[in-house]
């Protein structure tokens, strides 16, 4: 049976303690703030004010802020020689855009805005807290009772601490008694009239720290706000029992009679806690203060003596950590023995329980870090004996001020736990943690023998290849059938939730020295590694110790070259192939401005690169978000100048108010062009009372010959799935035009294969929706004849198109079903606090199909291959960036946000057609609404 350890002492009993610092908060505290004002959320100060008889040095200390789920952060670090004289202000204000509009000025200035919802706290240079007040219960700073938050309403309306009639700030350790509501506030700053104090005296909270045996004094000091005068001044003091207690021993009772001699401020004594040598709450007494001399009014005459039980508690490791991300042992002292060296780091390393003593409850780690600021003395396999202090770094339970002793070498690593298709689970109802999927294994060693790397690094300041995501069960982290994790499924809809993937984790490469900082990493690579699993800032994290890649993904990967019997037909997404004027309602960029001249010949040479070397030359190529017919003709003739090929441009404007359209490249010496149409160009819909076109970019119908088989291509590329996971009127709006959209395009489809059931007729594009039911409308499904009723919101009736039309992408590898990356948001869920400096909680990656083939029966009885070319979804993001100077293929890594497709249909020819394309050479030379378009996200 495990040993049961004494859980600090409630909140509520040490409300005074928690607020004891070197400055006490009697003397140096907040006085005044506004986490919100007339100018927004941004709209803040915070006031100081110094209640003691001396000037105090401030430099180093520290405003620090909590949100109401407890995260905490500095807002602001005073710099050297700021000070604050007694009975004076500091004010220190937000310089965030929309920030502090008083007429006072700031004294220091922050730029990051404190949660309507969260709390303050004043610290002092060593970190210890000297003030803290909390506007929710969830806040990581507050006292006693926290304040109410004052709402999302702008307006000049703050909180100001009360005072005594000694014109002292009144701090009782209990924020609902310690402030009023102010509206207007009133700040002061540092060059305000400061306060002239009266004669008064008090007594100031002390605590002291018991380790052993040994007693130890606590002193209390008694402060007069002005020098005392002639004779001094003499006050009486005694002890007062509280949760600690003279009977129990826990202290020595004191009565004496203090004096502060003429012209000075202090006086002080000691009161004697006794040592003792078993774990215990932290209890508390009172020093009373009476019978002042010379009529001196008492400001505060109570003080608190917090008697602090460190004492160091043998334990286990996997008693330490706990079921929770917080240990029940956190600011404890705790000693843990025999335990084997896992992992070495440049700071700290990691140890685990030896299998021998390993925890039999699966929900418990066995494994811990122990952060040594620097480079630790010890080696993998050393067995250590460690004493510190539990603590709570980031959600991170770790051990600090660690005393480590190494008593032997060479031992055998504890068994490694197996990542693998089951651990950790892809279930979010059955995690592997209970709670959490991950929280049951940090600081343990982990073996991933298939692991599947999932991300391009990311890149941070100063880590151009940063980290990366991965699965340990072989996949990628595949988009699947389903409503949007998290969001209700709909009434009348028999679809179950996506999972959201809660196996996807990240991972740190170089943390363990495992590969040099910064190696860059492919998405699509797989690899086996041994490591530990962490918690970095809010993520749950692999840092590998050994890690080799299995397979290297190639980046670009190129489609294979076309065959001598094959019609190439493809698509490709350009995002915002845009010239540099600004003749729309909205810009084509999406940006602020329309790109250089400059700038469009790069993405013009960028553009012909991924055509050319990455899919290979298509003979019929669909483009989307391209702005005009100009700017293909451009990218043909780089295609002409970079390949030899021969490409004609097709391209008519639609309705997109920020220009961009769809269109086509076909290869003049090999396909013959019959005719190129708009479809439902002109149809309308009412939108909400005001008449609008259907499509923003209308279907366009190509007719075609080759090689003596006439074929038709459809391109499309409907409206972007933005708001159809919200639930509000901007969802409601954005699935009836998507559904619209694609009944209307169900028809034409419909109509041609009518006309023409013996001609080959394919479906191309951005159809901005997944090979499946979101739940909502079934785009592909609704266009292809598919689409059912009992999966969508929306309903359809009787299917429009039949024969079905049959989707290419499910001939091709599951593991390479993608054509678009884009992160899930789930919120603070599964343990996952915050990514980043923002607090979204657990972003996963996710690959999904955006871009399909539907063929019909002619031209899938002609069906030979689909190949999604690779060079911008799984390139890491300093891979994209240095690819824009690249001087040959390479130059395409990144110019999209979507990979393109091509699909090649058996066209054998007859002699006399037109000739075979040469095969690519790699190494060559190189909105609004949908309305909107297409960027980094739906």
């Amino acid at each position: 049976m495990k040993p049961r350890y004494v859980r600090r002492a409630p909140w509520a009993a040490l409300l005074v303690i928690l607020s004891i610092g070197v400055a006490q908060a009697a003397d140096l505290g907040i006085s005044q703030f506004r986490v919100r004002g007339p100018a927004g959320g941004n709209d803040e100060f915070v006031e100081l004010f110094n209640g003691g008889s001396k000037a105090l040095d401030l430099s180093g200390y520290k405003l620090n802020a909590s949100n109401a789920s407890g995260t905490t952060g500095t807002r602001l670090t005073l710099p050297a020689g700021t000070s604050i004289p007694a009975g004076c202000y500091l004010l220190l204000t937000n310089s965030a855009s929309g920030g502090y509009s008083g007429s006072v000025a700031g004294d220091a200035k922050y730029s990051t805005g404190v949660t309507d919802d969260g709390g303050l706290a004043l610290l002092d240079g060593s970190g210890q807290m000297l003030d803290q007040v909390g506007l929710s219960a969830g806040s990581a700073y507050k006292a006693g009772t926290p304040l109410a938050s004052l709402g999302s309403t702008n307006a000049d309306k703050g909180y100001r601490r009360k005072t005594d009639t000694a014109g002292l700030p009144i701090n009782t350790g209990d924020n609902q008694a310690d402030f009023d509501v102010v509206a207007p506030t009133a700040p002061h700053n540092s060059a305000s009239s400061c306060v002239v104090l009266g004669q008064s005296l008090s007594i100031a909270d002390a605590s002291a720290t018991v380790r052993g045996a040994a007693n130890v004094n606590m002193h209390f000091t008694v402060t007069l706000t002005q020098p005392a005068p002639s004779g001094g001044v003499t006050v009486h003091a005694a002890t007062q029992d509280g949760t600690a207690t003279v009977a129990n021993g826990d202290y020595e009772a004191l009565e004496t009679t203090l004096s502060i001699a003429e012209g000075q401020t202090q006086a002080g004594f000691n009161v004697v806690v006794h040592g003792r040598t078993t774990a215990s709450e932290d209890k508390a007494f009172e020093v009373k203060l009476s019978q002042p001399s010379g009529n001196v009014p008492l400001a505060r005459d109570t003080a608190m003596g917090a008697i602090l039980y460190d004492i160091p508690v043998p334990a286990e490791i996997w008693q330490i950590q706990g079921r929770d991300q917080v240990s029940l042992l956190v600011g404890k002292s705790v000693t843990t023995t025999g335990n084997i060296v896992t992992a070495v780091g440049p700071s700290g390393f990691t140890m685990q329980t030896p299998d021998a003593r390993a925890d039999a409850d699966p929900l418990t780690s066995n494994g811990i870090y122990v952060f040594t600021s620097t480079a630790p003395a010890v080696a993998v396999g050393d067995v250590v004996n460690v004493d510190a202090t539990v603590d709570n770094y980031y959600q991170l339970t770790e051990l600090k001020n660690a005393t480590v002793a190494v008593t032997s070498h060479g031992a055998r690593l504890p068994a490694a736990v197996k990542f693998d298709e089951n651990i950790p689970s892809s279930d979010p109802n059955k995690l592997s943690c209970g709670a959490t999927n991950f929280q049951c294994f940090v600081g343990m060693r982990v073996v991933i023998e298939n692991g599947m790397i999932n991300t391009g690094n990311k890149r941070f300041s100063g880590e151009p290849f940063a980290e990366v995501s991965i699965t340990a069960n072989g996949k990628r982290s595949l988009r699947l059938p389903g409503v949007r994790f998290g969001v209700p499924v709909p009434d009348g809809v028999q679809l179950p939730n996506w999972s959201g993937n809660p196996e996807v984790f990240k991972m740190n490469t170089a943390d363990f020295g495992a590969v040099p900082l910064n190696t860059p990493y492919v998405a699509g690579s797989t690899f086996r590694a041994e490591g530990i699993i962490s918690y970095d800032f809010g993520a749950y994290t692999f840092i590998p110790t050994t890690i080799t890649l299995k397979h290297v993904a190639e980046m670009p990967r190129p489609v294979s070259p076309t065959a001598p019997y094959a019609l190439r037909i493809g698509a490709l997404n350009t995002e915002r192939f845009c010239d540099s004027d600004f003749n729309t309602t909205f810009t084509c960029s999406g940006n602020s401005k329309e790109p250089t001249a400059d700038e469009v010949a790069l993405k013009t040479q960028r553009l012909s690169a991924y055509i050319g070397s990455v899919l290979q030359l298509p003979d019929v190529l669909s483009v989307e978000e391209v702005k005009s017919v100009a700017l293909l003709q451009g990218l043909a003739t780089q295609l002409h100048d970079d390949y030899r090929a021969n490409y004609q441009p097709y391209l008519l404007p639609g309705h997109d108010p920020s220009g961009i359209n769809v269109g086509f490249l076909v290869r003049s010496d090999r396909v013959h062009v019959v005719s190129v149409q708009q479809l439902a160009a002109d149809e309308t819909w009412n939108d909400n009372g005001q008449t609008a076109f259907v499509h923003d970019h209308p279907p366009l119908l190509l007719t075609a010959e080759a090689r003596g088989v006439r074929f038709q291509v459809i391109s499309v590329h409907p409206k972007a799935r933005t708001n159809v996971d919200k639930d509000d009127s901007s969802a409601t709006r954005d699935r009836q035009k998507r559904f619209l959209q694609s009944t209307s395009l169900a028809r034409q489809v419909q109509s041609l294969q009518t006309a023409a059931p013996w001609q080959p007729l394919l479906v191309v594009g951005d159809f901005n929706a997944y090979q499946f039911s979101d739940g909502w409308v079934d785009v592909v499904g609704l266009i292809s004849g598919k689409y059912k009723d009992s999966e969508n919101l929306l309903k359809l009736g009787r299917n429009i198109v039949y024969p079905a039309l049959w989707n290419a992408v499910e001939s091709v590898p599951q593991n390479d079903r993608y054509s678009f990356l884009f992160t899930e948001k789930f919120g603070q869920i599964q343990g996952y606090t915050q990514a980043g400096s923002g607090n979204s909680g657990r972003e996963v990656p996710t690959v999904q199909v955006l871009d399909h083939a539907l063929l019909n029966q002619v031209a899938r009885l002609r069906f030979l291959k689909m190949q999604y070319g690779r060079a911008d979804i799984d390139a890491p993001v300093q891979t994209e960036a240095d690819a824009a100077t690249a001087t040959d293929y390479r130059k395409a890594i990144g110019v999209s946000d979507h990979d393109g497709f091509v699909v090649d249909l058996f066209v054998p020819g007859r002699p006399g057609d037109m000739g075979h394309a040469p095969h690519a050479d790699p190494q060559g030379s190189n909105g609004h609404d949908d309305d909107q378009g297409h960027g980094r996200g739906h």
